[in-house]
């Protein structure tokens, strides 16, 4: 027999299992000391692989000496004589209560709670996509309240309704160029208290912008080129084009335009020296280069524009850029005599228009008082969504590409009257489409080429001296 069984019934068994079999309450007591051993196990190290819960359970069988077969003091027997507790149990292991982060443990009966891990700092994962979508949102929210104060910014304007009205617009120009808007700027020259009908234009500027680049040209029109446009009775005759508007306002002055240069303008917007002269002063002033031949038409006229408009003028001295009251940018948009004639003339309105875009750009708070004093004095026929989508691309927009037309002309005296003769219309229509348009090829209308043999007939001049 070996020491470590006994015989029992003719029979050999461990000592724990004899000592089972007779004392039951050893029996119920070591069963418990084994789930509680087992519990300790798996609250430390969680879930085990098989194998070594196997071997774990072989380790502590009590039919191995309770703790281990190698262990000399693993009989139960014997702490349950003296007395013994879980918690000499324990002791015996070379283990505590305490957890392996400190934390004391509870076991009890198939109790599997594991120690609380330490607590983790939460991260804040970073969403490059929630930013960019709160972004555009923004953007948008910012879009659509600028749009909506631009709209209301253009509710004063002297507004006319021209839906229904022959433009004068050729088919095949109308699809050559509709990738293209253009629209008449006029300035005119009705006094302070006159109104625009029977007025005539001081300066013709054609705002072209194409419209999927944004690129923009602005083309001047001498105000005496003599071109085919309808009299007051509505007949057809060769006069200069500053009297279109005073026979048929804003409607015959673009129809001239679309006629005579194959355009294909329906937006027009006119203005007169009082709507000049406030809005320059609203702002502030506006810089401009003053050259030397400037000054003595400026102090020439200066006086008469400032009784036109109400307010005293002041007297330029010296050249250079300096800022300009609004009586001194409108008498430099008027003057011409010595001072470049028709062409400086609309070369000193595009600069003035230039000036005023950029500085109410950079003065947003003053355009709430120019939509109430200035607005009044504007007349267009746009819509205040078209003029408000014009306003927020206006800062945008280059006006330093110019194009002054026409490129060749004959200035001179017929019939007793002064008039710049297109030479020809044909050709100066052609060098236009090209340079605005890029119509490298194009060949003007049957309309177009038909009122350039008649200037040609009716005058004689077909080569020009500019």
């Amino acid at each position: 027999m070996s020491r470590k069984t006994r015989d029992l019934d003719n029979a050999h068994y461990s000592p724990e299992l004899i000592r089972k079999y007779e004392n039951p309450e050893y029996a119920r007591r070591a069963e418990e000391y084994e789930r509680q051993a087992r519990a300790e196990k798996g609250g430390r190290h969680g879930r085990q692989r098989t194998s070594r819960r196997a071997e774990s359970q072989r380790n502590y069988s009590y039919d191995e000496g309770y703790y281990d077969s190698r262990n000399s003091q693993g009989d139960p027997a014997r702490y349950q004589e003296q007395g013994y507790s879980y918690e000499d149990y324990l002791a015996a292991r070379g283990e505590s209560r305490q957890g392996k982060h400190g934390v004391s443990r509870r076991a009890g009966r198939g109790s599997r709670k594991q120690p609380k891990a330490p607590r983790q700092r939460k991260r804040h994962r970073f969403h490059l996509g929630r930013l960019i979508r709160n972004l555009i949102i923004l953007a948008l929210i910012l879009a659509v309240a600028l749009f909506a104060y631009i709209l209301s910014l253009t509710k004063n304007l002297d507004r006319v309704d021209t839906s229904g009205k022959n433009f004068a617009i050729n088919d095949q120009v109308a699809s050559d160029l509709k990738g293209y808007r253009n629209i008449a700027i006029l300035g005119s020259d009705a006094r302070r208290g006159e109104s625009y009908t029977g007025s005539r234009t001081d300066a013709i500027i054609i705002l072209s912008i194409k419209r999927t680049t944004g690129e923009t040209h602005m083309i001047s029109v001498m105000r005496d080129s003599y071109l085919k446009i309808r009299d007051g009775s509505g007949n057809l005759m060769l006069d200069k084009v500053t009297h279109a508007h005073a026979y048929g306002g804003g409607v015959d002055t673009i129809s001239s335009l679309n006629r005579n240069l194959d355009l294909n303008i329906r937006e027009y917007v006119v203005f007169n020296w009082q709507a000049v002269a406030d809005t320059v002063d609203t702002l502030g002033g506006i810089e401009v280069d003053v050259k030397r031949n400037e000054i003595a038409d400026l102090n020439k006229w200066g006086p008469e524009t400032g009784r036109n408009v109400g307010s005293k003028y002041h007297k330029i001295t010296h050249t250079g850029v300096q800022t300009l009251d609004g009586v001194q940018a409108t008498t430099y948009c008027r003057i011409r005599k010595t001072s470049g004639g028709d062409t400086g003339r609309a070369q000193r309105y595009k600069k003035i228009m230039s000036a005023v875009m950029k500085k109410a750009a950079s003065s947003p708070t003053k355009l709430s008082t120019l939509s109430k004093e200035v607005m009044p004095e504007i007349r267009t026929n746009m819509t205040q969504t078209q003029l408000a989508t014009l306003m927020l691309r206006a800062p945008m927009m280059d006006m330093q590409k110019s194009i002054s037309w026409p490129k060749s002309y004959y200035g001179g005296i017929v019939n007793g009257v002064w008039y710049a003769i297109p030479t020809t219309l044909n050709t100066n229509v052609k060098r236009l489409h090209r340079q605005a348009f890029g119509q490298t090829d194009y060949v003007p209308t049957a309309t177009c080429r038909a009122i350039s043999d008649e200037i040609v007939s009716q005058t004689g001049i077909a080569y020009g001296n500019n």
